[in-house]
């Protein structure tokens, strides 16, 4: 399943999943050869810049005040390293729905545990998508633009979903525990 642009649909029209994936790993190839340190930092910069009230969610940055701060921060750029690996598997992933799917729902039930909203996902998306037009420029057209923000919507859901889940454990094991201590054995 190659990515051949002649089965590319016209430019006014949606693209396929395929067209959409193929777009995507086309893309990534160049993130990975060129910008992919970069990218993971100027993300966290990023969403630390655009969403300041989520940067209580890394501990870390929460006294980070200039960009070079964060830029230098070892904790932020760890995390920004574990961001683009794990968008890297993914994309090594893309068309396997259910590996996927697997990955990101478990990202998203570990996410709970930090008090992750699934709405925040949003603003992650956001991030990644402007960091990826500053980065690649005129070589990040509509129909890639297109394609990421399609992938990424996948992204958000699994991730949301993944966090939904556990917020669900996590309810059914509060409510057991208070039937244990209200009815001892």
């Amino acid at each position: 399943m190659g990515c051949n642009s002649s089965r590319m649909i016209n430019a006014s029209s949606l693209l396929t999943a395929e067209q959409s994936h193929c777009l995507v790993r086309d893309t990534w190839a160049d993130v990975c050869n060129k910008y992919y340190e970069e990218v993971g930092i100027s993300f966290m910069v990023q969403i630390f810049h655009d969403y300041p009230q989520l940067r209580k969610l890394w501990i870390f940055a929460i006294n980070l005040e200039t960009e070079q701060e964060v830029r230098n921060n070892a904790q932020v750029r760890y995390h920004a390293a574990k961001i683009m690996y794990t968008l890297n598997e993914i994309i090594n992933n893309i068309d396997d729905y259910d590996k996927r799917r697997r990955i990101l729902e478990g990202l998203g039930q570990i996410h709970f545990t930090y008090d992750v909203q699934p709405t925040y996902f949003e603003a992650a998306k956001s991030s990644m998508e402007h960091v990826l037009s500053s980065m690649l420029g005129k070589n990040f057209t509509h129909r890639h633009k297109q394609a990421w923000t399609y992938f990424f919507q996948q992204i958000v859901v699994d991730l949301g979903r993944g966090v939904e889940q556990q917020a669900i454990l996590a309810g059914s094991l509060k409510k057991e525990i208070k039937t244990i201590t209200e009815h001892p054995i």
